[in-house]
């Protein structure tokens, strides 16, 4: 990296290339020699808040992140120093490859080259009782975070979908939770997209990056993460089941403390274990252990407040 200036690393790899090689470019329009659209670094939803001037190199979000050249803009993706940020240029530089390429992933094999990011938006009706009366997620909610039924999708049939996106925002497709008790027998209660990397995913991880210098609440299922939403606890993350992939285990690893609230199960007592003997050498890590087949759902959103109110750096 030392044979390196910036000025030549910027020349080696375009800003075009780094938003591709992070997958955060598929929800952005292009016209002419710019992209635009909603912001990835925040997960922001105003579609023309994110520009990118591809000749020039340069980048702005006009609601949240500021601005800035290449540098700046993997550092915003990373959290991460000048000098680690060069390191990351270089190395895509040297290898014009994603940066998650090398990752060593525990419950999935590695990222599947064959797996094709659905972009497209399916409508959904949030008005479901699994929804309101089971998960107590309002359709204000469900709405906001693309949770419901759809109608129209063969994939999501007998199932509550919710959208999934990758670290960084861009759009991947998304999964369903089963209804009918017979498949959930025989396949378990997830539907996940053909292929997934689901070691690569982490619910709600580009929502929840501006608060890594806080505290980021740990949990195991979508729901969980939107009902701590709902209750004004935006700073959840998902690890979509109980087996953390060294891509997840990185990611937390950014933040300034965790809070680890795993479903009462013994799944969930050995994915907090998991998480804690990775972690806990290097950043504040706090564990609640819910009681015996509790999940953080089935609590109120008064509850669920009071309950993080108990670690000051999490509230």
């Amino acid at each position: 990296m030392d044979n390196y200036s910036f000025r030549s690393l910027k020349t080696l790899v375009s800003i075009g290339s780094i938003l591709s090689a992070y997958g955060i470019d598929s929800g952005l329009r292009h016209y002419r020699d710019q992209l635009f659209g909603p912001c990835p670094l925040h997960g922001g939803d105003n579609p023309t808040a994110f520009r990118v001037h591809l000749q020039r190199g340069l980048w702005r979000c006009f609601t949240h992140c500021g601005g800035g050249d290449s540098v700046e803009l993997i550092r915003r993706i990373e959290n991460c120093s000048h000098a680690q940020a060069a390191r990351h240029l270089n190395r895509l530089a040297s290898k014009n490859t994603s940066p998650c390429t090398n990752e060593v992933i525990s419950n999935t094999s590695e990222p599947n080259s064959s797996f094709k990011p659905f972009t497209r938006a399916i409508p959904l009706n949030p008005e479901v009782p699994f929804l309101q009366l089971t998960k107590g997620i309002r359709v204000a909610t469900a709405r906001r975070f693309e949770a419901g039924v759809a109608r129209s999708s063969p994939f999501l049939a007998n199932t509550v979908a919710v959208r999934l996106h990758d670290m960084h925002g861009g759009p991947l497709g998304y999964c369903g939770r089963q209804l009918d008790s017979h498949m959930i027998k025989r396949f378990g209660k997830w539907r996940f997209p053909k292929n997934l990397p689901k070691g690569t995913v982490l619910y709600n991880a580009h929502r929840a990056h501006p608060f890594l210098k806080s505290g980021i609440i740990v949990v195991e299922c979508p729901w969980a993460a939107i009902r701590l939403a709902q209750a004004g606890l935006p700073n959840a993350v998902a690890l979509l089941g109980t087996l953390p992939s060294q891509m997840q285990i990185d990611w937390l690893s950014k933040a300034r403390a965790l809070l680890l609230l795993l479903d009462g199960d013994a799944a969930g007592h050995k994915a907090a274990a998991t998480v804690h003997q990775a972690l806990a050498s290097v950043i504040t890590m706090h564990i609640h252990r819910l009681p015996d087949q509790m999940e953080p759902e089935d609590l109120s959103d008064q509850s669920l407040v009071s309950l993080v109110a108990q670690y000051p750096l999490f509230s």
